[in-house]
């Protein structure tokens, strides 16, 4: 569907609850629509469908008299910010299957790492086998979906990488700690921002554990906390093959992230 305002083709569209009306990652704020039942009691009115109509013709408008002026759309904003890093994942996974090199030069070698810094952001769009491929898209798939939809694209997409680059800041310090530098690739840590940010946003959302046990989603990042925290501190987790510190560190910054995305929507209500 396209945005009332702007015209964007939206994947997802957001249907606000006060106007009825449909709207881009953008525009879904009341106060970015200039929302008519921003102030009223909060119950579907009738659509003004123009609305859409008339910010287009004014932006027509105005490119009369300055034709550089124009709706910019990149390929996030068109297909959707989660839609694109998974196409980017799965474009990387194939490539570092034909090219090995390549998966050399993107993964995160905490000995080497200030020699490389661009391996902290690089490596979260790297995995190492298709299992691990599979899962983490699959989790991403879902709640980055519901994620970007709440938040927006632009939010969404901080929340992504800043939990991920967090996670690996994590790793690489806990290597130094441990004196163990195994290289690690993956986005567990920031999907589990994803899944924190998610958890203190939303709390009634409903999950399958295992994909088959039931709870809401708190109780379940709750679990994945205690476990990655009960193998961090065993005596050998650093020969489990999966960055637990990483996670955790991740999912502070979604907690993080969360917990202030919750106290604004408040404060504007």
């Amino acid at each position: 569907m396209k945005c009332d305002i702007c015209g964007k083709d939206e994947l997802l569209p957001y249907k606000c609850s006060y106007c009825g009306g449909t709207f881009c990652s953008d525009h879904r704020l009341p106060e970015k629509h200039s929302c008519e039942g921003l102030y009223d009691i909060p119950v579907k009115v009738k659509r003004d469908r123009d609305i859409g109509r008339r910010q287009r013709s004014r932006i027509a408008e105005l490119q009369k008299y300055d034709p550089e002026l124009k709706v910019r759309k990149n390929p996030f904003e068109i297909y959707g910010y989660n839609n694109m890093i998974l196409a980017i994942i799965t474009v990387l996974f194939a490539l570092t299957l034909i090219f090995r090199p390549l998966f050399n030069m993107l993964a995160l070698y905490p000995y080497d790492v200030y020699l490389r810094p661009w391996q902290l952001i690089t490596s979260i769009f790297l995995h190492g086998s298709f299992e691990h491929y599979f899962v983490n898209a699959l989790v991403l798939f879902f709640f980055g979906t519901e994620l970007e939809r709440r938040v927006g694209g632009k939010k969404y997409l901080e929340i992504f990488l800043l939990s991920g680059i967090f996670g690996n800041v994590m790793y690489v310090l806990f290597s130094y700690a441990s004196g163990t530098f195994t290289p690690a690739v993956g986005a567990s840590g920031a999907i589990y921002g994803v899944m924190g940010a998610l958890a203190i946003m939303a709390p009634e959302i409903r999950v399958l554990l295992f994909f088959f046990i039931p709870m809401n989603i708190r109780m379940a990042v709750l679990l994945f906390a205690l476990y990655n925290l009960y193998n961090l501190l065993t005596p050998s987790p650093l020969f489990t093959g999966v960055a637990y510190i990483a996670h955790l560190g991740g999912l502070v910054v979604g907690l993080y992230y969360g917990d202030r995305l919750r106290m604004r929507r408040r404060l504007r209500l």
